[in-house]
């Protein structure tokens, strides 16, 4: 069990766990399960003691869950702009993004990822082949990042992508503060994502 996954606001600059998907992802035959509520994080754990052989890594943040969002505002598939992927609670600011983008008329499709490996890029791969613009939000550093491996993964598929944005922490230094004051700093929260998302547009 992997406890202050992300920004923990608070706790401290050596507190944040930036670099665990980086570096556990290296370990063979790993499987990492990203909850992004209680209700999936009881669940992932359920079936990480249960019905998964081998090594596993469940990854939950410090606190409490994100609020519930509607998702019916989302674009469909078919007619969507930009794609955007995200994991744990990063869906939150990433679906809070496509609410904003939808105001201007901009259908964003979200994909959620439960677990990011092994990682089926498949998903993604079906709604940027649609889109052609690919945003993955991440709370983690670049190094070893989701992003790089969907874009990897669209590459072997020969996909042509208009235009890419991998939104991270970089190299992972932070400096202590609230968890929102730090996503906005490091533009990683909702309005940073939708300005991407209006900038490849």
């Amino acid at each position: 069990c992997v406890d202050r996954a992300g920004i923990v606001g608070s706790d401290g600059e050596t507190h944040h766990g930036v670099f665990d998907v980086g570096y556990l992802s290296t370990v063979p035959g790993i499987t990492i399960l990203c909850p992004a509520d209680f209700a999936e994080l009881r669940k992932m754990l359920r079936k990480a003691v249960y019905d998964i052989s081998g090594p596993v890594a469940v990854r939950y943040p410090r606190g409490g869950e994100p609020p519930k969002l509607d998702t019916a505002s989302h674009g469909a598939a078919d007619k969507a702009h930009v794609t955007i992927a995200a994991y744990g609670t990063m869906i939150y600011q990433a679906r809070l993004a496509a609410q904003l983008l939808k105001v201007d008329g901009i259908d964003a499709d979200v994909i959620k990822l439960d677990c990011i490996c092994p990682l089926d890029p498949e998903p993604v791969l079906s709604s940027v082949r649609k889109t052609g613009r690919l945003i993955a939000a991440e709370e983690v550093c670049s190094s070893g990042c989701v992003g790089e491996k969907l874009l990897a993964a669209a590459a072997a598929e020969g996909i042509l992508l208009k235009s890419a944005r991998l939104i991270n922490l970089g190299n992972g230094i932070l400096p202590q503060g609230t968890t929102a004051e730090l996503m906005k700093s490091s533009g990683i929260d909702a309005a940073a994502i939708a300005g991407a998302a209006m900038e490849m547009l």
